[in-house]
């Protein structure tokens, strides 16, 4: 299961001059069901410039990895990503189009945007075209379904007869209710599009208020990488807190009068932003469900928000200390909502460079799958023995939230969704031999007498299974 991947982003940005159609023919680029694995070329630019110029989460690669369930993260692109070093010039355009391959005329409409809550609904409407419709792959047929609830998932586990993947959407920043553009938002607007959302149909299970930019409604935490910085500036509200319209935007959707809630993913926020977030939360809906979620992400091993200390020895020196990546006390947090942290399998913020250098100069294929994946299983390891520091049961927090083709450096070996069934037993092999040594410290008997197997289970399947039944 994936807690957040961009299936359309690439397929749907092809469609533009096309009438934004969702093919039903698999072999066209078009298609939400175009396989696209990457090629040794495609590698090779991955390995010397993080570029990845293939398809990671498109239907077909996520039926190859028998991925059943996904979060299907909706995005309009931000105007900002679209201007390097405020130029917007045919060379501008075909460095963007060589990096992210969604076609000049889907980046020319992004760079002249004017209502990004139209192309909202266009991609909604993108994954609507082909919801239900069998598609015949090399190993069978396959549809994907829209869902709307718990129950029509556990149908689609049912049925036997059928291979359906199904979809729970989620939204990838605010922005998308038509704020963060040229002119001042419109308050009305905005809150009359963000009602609109919560009478869809198919209603978001959860959205992230920031993203890279500001949107008039929440700082953001730093987020670009050191190349993109030298291109992109992403300065303007970073690091700053709520606006009085984010507010709004935020008690809109958790309001539950006419059971449509919106749950609010913290991924991307400032910790300014996050710190309001939880004290309104505690103040406001201390008797209500809302479980913190960070849809794809990672640890920092710092302490907290005031006390930049490790906390875990075995962790020092293996993680990206960085502000967007999740502290300690989030990570309890996390838990006591029984919410979830998606593990994004991202480079860029998964591991420090020193760990990333100690995993990688291996050329056999099974060492190479083995030494990334220890990566996530840092990542498993530090969040569980954080949980029993504080007497909590330590495995029921992370899932993968993968982030595919959400324009990221993948791990290397794990390339696409069609690579989840290798993570799965290498990933097993970590946690075999941690059980063996060091978890048997752990102090908590539920931490410590787990078989290796149920670990493994519950990252890649039974913790975000059991927060769908909860929530969804």
């Amino acid at each position: 299961m994936d807690m957040h991947c961009h299936p359309a982003l690439k397929p749907y940005g092809r469609s533009i001059k096309h009438g934004r159609e969702n093919k039903r023919n698999r072999n066209s680029r078009r298609s939400i069901w175009y396989y696209d694995p990457p090629t040794p070329k495609d590698k090779i630019f991955n390995y010397l410039g993080t570029v990845t110029k293939f398809s990671q989460s498109n239907f077909t690669s996520l039926a190859k990895g028998d991925v059943k369930i996904i979060s299907a993260c909706l995005y309009p692109p931000e105007k900002g990503f679209f201007s390097l070093n405020n130029n917007q010039g045919i060379l501008t355009d075909l460095a963007l189009n060589f990096v992210l391959e969604f076609g000049i005329p889907r980046i020319n409409e992004i760079q002249n945007y004017q209502d990004y809550f139209k192309d909202l609904e266009y991609e909604y409407d993108f994954y609507k075209q082909l919801d239900g419709k069998q598609i015949r792959l090399d190993h069978g047929r396959y549809q994907y379904s829209l869902t709307k609830t718990f129950g029509n998932i556990i149908q689609n586990l049912d049925n036997a007869g059928q291979n359906i993947i199904s979809v729970v959407f989620s939204i990838e920043g605010a922005h998308v209710f038509n704020c963060g553009l040229d002119n001042p938002a419109k308050e009305n607007e905005v809150l009359g599009n963000v009602a609109k959302v919560k009478n869809w149909d198919h209603r978001p299970l959860f959205i992230s208020i920031a993203h890279h930019f500001y949107n008039e409604l929440c700082g953001h935490a730093e987020s670009l990488s050191p190349l993109l910085k030298e291109f992109l500036d992403q300065s303007l509200g970073m690091n700053t807190g709520f606006t009085d319209l984010g507010l709004k935007v935020m008690h809109d959707l958790l309001d539950n009068s006419e059971g449509k809630r919106i749950y609010i993913d913290i991924k991307h926020m400032s910790t300014r932003s996050r710190e309001e977030y939880y004290n309104i939360i505690d103040s406001e809906y201390q008797n209500e469900p809302i479980p913190i979620i960070v849809s794809h992400g990672a640890v920092n091993a710092w302490k907290s928000f005031d006390d930049r200390q490790t906390q875990i020895p075995d962790s020092a020196g293996k993680f990206k200390e960085i502000d967007i990546n999740i502290y300690d006390d989030e990570i309890v947090r996390i838990f006591d909502s029984r919410g979830f942290l998606g593990i994004q399998l991202d480079e860029r913020r998964i591991a420090s460079e020193a760990e990333l250098k100690q995993s990688g100069g291996r050329l056999s294929r099974r060492k190479i799958l083995f030494h990334k994946s220890r990566l996530i299983w840092n990542q498993i390891r530090h969040i569980a023995e954080v949980l029993d520091k504080y007497g909590k049961f330590g495995w029921s927090t992370a899932v993968i939230g993968s982030d595919f083709d959400g324009i990221i450096d993948p791990i290397n070996g794990y390339w696409t969704a069609e690579e989840l069934r290798f993570l799965d037993d290498y990933l097993l092999k970590h946690a075999y031999n941690y059980m063996l040594g060091d978890g048997k410290n752990l102090q908590l008997g539920t931490n410590r007498n787990i078989d290796p197997e149920e670990i493994i289970n519950r990252f890649m399947y039974v913790n975000a299974y059991e927060f769908l039944e909860r929530y969804y």
